[in-house]
């Protein structure tokens, strides 16, 4: 994992060093097979061909070899049919340990930049964090599956036909090399401009789409109800229309391309034909070999085919590398006129919110003129009932949302002036884990931390002894999204991840959800003694029960307005 953490700007060219052994195992078998389907194509026609001439002449057909030609044509065939199943295999590896090494790489790089610290909010209802990290990082590894791969197939048969030409005839060579030059390199580089631009704008188009037609969803009660989901279906369909209308425009372009191909391919062989012909009775080039090099130029066809279009993922690789490469850089889109950072707060952290307004786009509810003051050592539960606008509240704070009124001071500053990206820990209600080992997950919290250090986390929130009972214990692999675990033992490593971060200011969304009593007490009093003095925002539907907690309450309505913000009290038992 160094190598991913030494850069995490995305280079193109990083995406085939990340996977080199794979990549090239992908390339020899690939160029295997095509070379055997073009040998294939050649020692039939030459077979065909011969036996038919040595039929013809019955003195030669007793002294005409058929075993070895045959032998030759099973070869290829077996080497096609089983290199096709192997490259399938080595690319698709190759691909899939690519995407999981990006995935780990940005969820780094983010994590070392954004307030969230290991923790990517999902949650946020900004399509395009949610389509940079997945559908962006999916969209990367098309660069060395659809555009480098198969011009490097292409580049290599090209070259080994040639070569054959001129072994068997350099006029052969020269005839067909205009037209065989115009399909492999002519065409394709020529569209290679126009079409990443087209590509390119594919790729926003259908961002626009997903943005379209995600965000309304978290609001599709309320829109029904007021009958006004017409409306947004109306632009999710013209958002569409656009994106396939550009689509269409896209595959034209390709077929184009593709016709011209073959075309020119059709003229080489036409001048093969031409020349090879006259030169029947002067060289020893013979009827069966000019139509084996036919047959060739035939093969070629399809190898070549693919370039016509790799300008599209060459294209929506580019777009994704740039999308991902800003986010890394201005994780949270800020521009060039916001203030200068100050550093990082001071201990005691005071937070204080001065009539804050916000809502995610398209959403119909979000807090509404919320004014408290918050000092260091208490706890702010934000209770309401579902929809009223509490997570907003948190993303907020969390600097992933700005407010649409008010202010947001920490230590008596604003709090996009502090440099927060070792200040503020954020657990969202959507939480990612990684098809890694449990240890793995942990410390993308904290890259020290040593296995007593895990074990004493672990402890703490209830899970060391379900942890013991794994046949591998911290090297237990979590599976994607945390598939492996329940819903509740995934929230609780989500957590000690972020403990192990140690922020003193925590904003935890519904941290409680389907703990028993003990379970409850025991996570609170873990995260109130690893976070000591800072102050500590929670959004529960639970009530927050631990003795001498310095409790403070914000009660949100369903419109997002707070009803009622009780003082600062110890809590009772």
């Amino acid at each position: 994992m160094s190598e991913l953490k030494s850069a995490p700007a995305i280079r193109l060219r990083d995406l085939l060093r990340l996977r080199r052994g794979g990549w090239s195992l992908a390339f020899v078998i690939g160029a295997a097979t095509l070379l055997a389907v073009v040998a294939l194509l050649a020692i039939s026609g030459w077979f065909i061909t011969a036996a038919a001439a040595a039929g013809v002449a019955s003195m030669a057909l007793l002294g005409f070899d058929y075993f070895r030609p045959a032998a030759l044509i099973r070869l290829c065939a077996i080497v096609r049919t089983v290199g096709r199943y192997g490259e399938r295999l080595a690319s698709h590896h190759a691909a899939l340990g690519l995407l999981k090494d990006l995935r780990c790489r940005l969820f780094d790089a983010l994590g070392r930049r954004t307030p969230g610290a290991a923790q990517i909010s999902t949650a946020t209802g900004s399509a395009a964090t949610m389509h940079r990290l997945v559908t962006d990082i999916d969209q990367l590894d098309r660069f060395v599956l659809s555009a480098l791969l198969p011009w490097g197939w292409a580049g290599l048969l090209s070259l080994a036909v040639m070569g054959a030409l001129a072994w068997l005839d350099p006029t052969l060579l020269l005839a067909a090399m205009p037209g065989l030059l115009m399909a492999w390199l002519g065409l394709p580089l020529l569209t290679l401009w126009q079409g990443s631009r087209l590509a390119r704008y594919d790729a926003e188009l259908g961002e626009a789409r997903r943005e379209a037609l995600v965000e309304p969803l978290a609001a599709i009660t309320p829109l029904l109800l007021w009958g006004r989901w017409g409306d947004v279906h109306r632009r999710v369909a013209e958002h569409d229309r656009r994106c396939l209308d550009h689509q269409e425009r896209q595959r034209r372009l390709a077929s184009l391309v593709g016709a011209l191909q073959q075309v020119a391919l059709g003229m080489s062989i036409v001048s093969v034909l031409w020349w090879g012909v006259s030169r029947l009775s002067e060289s020893g080039l013979s009827v069966a070999l000019l139509l084996a090099v036919v047959m060739v130029l035939l093969g070629l066809g399809e190898i070549l085919a693919p370039l016509a279009v790799s300008f599209v993922s060459l294209g929506a690789s580019l777009a994704a590398r740039d999308r991902l490469n800003a986010l890394v850089a201005d994780p949270r889109g800020v521009s060039a006129s916001t203030p200068a950072v100050a550093g990082t707060p001071s201990s005691p952290l005071s937070l204080e919110l001065d009539g804050i307004s916000a809502r995610i786009p398209g959403a119909l509810n979000g807090p509404e003129g919320v004014s408290l003051k918050l000092r260091a050592g208490e706890v702010l539960c934000v209770r309401g009932p579902s929809g009223c606008g509490k997570s907003t509240l948190l993303q907020v704070l969390a600097g992933e949302l700005a407010p649409s009124a008010g202010e947001c001071r920490l230590n008596d500053r604003k709090l996009n002036e502090w440099r927060l990206n070792e200040v503020i820990g954020y657990l969202p209600q959507q939480w990612d884990l990684f098809d890694m080992s449990l240890a793995a997950n942990l410390r993308l919290g904290n890259g020290e931390a040593s296995d007593d250090m895990l074990w004493q986390m672990l402890d703490e929130l209830a899970l060391g002894e379900w942890v013991r009972r794994l046949p591998q214990g911290l090297d237990t692999p979590l599976g994607e999204y945390g598939a492996a675990v329940s819903g509740g033992q995934a929230r609780r490593i989500a957590l000690a991840r972020l403990l192990l971060a140690r922020r003193p200011l925590l904003l935890l969304d519904e941290p409680l959800v389907g703990l028993d009593a003990v379970c409850h007490e025991r996570v609170l009093a873990a995260v109130r003694r690893r976070q000591g003095d800072g102050p500590l925002v929670v959004v529960s539907h639970v009530p927050l029960d631990l003795p001498g907690l310095r409790l403070r309450e914000l009660w949100l309505s369903a419109e997002g307005r707070p009803v009622k913000a009780g003082g600062t009290r110890a809590s009772q038992r």
